[in-house]
């Protein structure tokens, strides 16, 4: 199994990259390649099982998407029409809409890949705490982000909100799901904080019957934060 990290020196933020280390543990024999700001993605030419991108400033976006335009017809197919599992964390699902209104309203040109578009609101930053249901999984998390994300059509929607908001305000609906792709604002180790979604994934890998390092910890954490969830008077943002 392969799996690509990309560009872990700048897409590193809200303790994402400890996905990586669990998958790491997870999967021991899997070879794990992470791909350089200045590289093309592995994704691109070569078989890779799973593709991970996570949060990144609103500078490293404009980065990676300077890199990443002159190829976006090459990176849409790949996302739409390969066997890659893709999961995009915090505002890496940004870049996938058609462009990311800057807080002076200028357009920074996104990958088109969704008819979705994403507003900034620096120095204005969201946080909430979330509670979502995803398949017939409850996801707990959280988000922090200067953005909002717009136009992400019913069927694509990855969650349903029941604690928190959704991917812009006033609704419920929270990131995108097709085919091989996950993207959602939800934020931090998710895979570790949500042990049932973490099998999900790896058996969408082909494994098995996965077991997870530490399993049994790793549910006692999940109850006990779902009944934090629970109380009357938890502070949402």
């Amino acid at each position: 199994m392969r799996i690509e990290i990309l560009y872990p020196q700048i897409c590193c933020l809200y303790g994402d990259k400890g996905n990586t280390k669990f998958l790491q543990q997870c999967l021991p024999e899997a070879e794990f390649i992470f791909t350089q700001l200045n590289e093309k993605p592995h994704f691109l030419t070569e078989d890779i099982d799973l593709c991970c991108m996570y949060s990144m400033s609103e500078q490293s976006q404009e980065l990676v998407l300077d890199r990443w335009l002159p190829i976006k017809d090459e990176i849409a197919d790949k996302i739409n029409n390969s066997k890659t599992m893709f999961l995009f964390l915090g505002n890496a699902m940004e870049l996938l809409g058609k462009y990311i209104e800057r807080e002076d309203e200028s357009k920074v040109e996104a990958l088109g890949i969704f008819d979705t578009h994403s507003v900034r609101h620096a120095p204005r930053r969201f946080n909430t705490l979330i509670q979502a249901r995803f398949q017939d999984m409850t996801l707990l998390s959280y988000t922090s982000r200067f953005a909002e994300t717009y136009g992400i059509p019913e069927e694509l929607t990855m969650a349903k909100v029941e604690i928190g908001t959704g991917s812009c305000p006033g609704i419920k609906n929270e990131g995108i799901y097709k085919d091989n792709l996950i993207a959602t604002y939800m934020l931090g180790p998710l895979l570790v904080a949500n042990p049932d979604l973490a099998k999900w994934l790896l058996r969408r890998l082909g494994v098995e019957s996965p077991e997870l390092p530490f399993e049994s910890a790793l549910y006692e954490s999940y109850e006990a934060k779902r009944k934090e969830f629970q109380r009357p008077d938890l502070e949402l943002e």
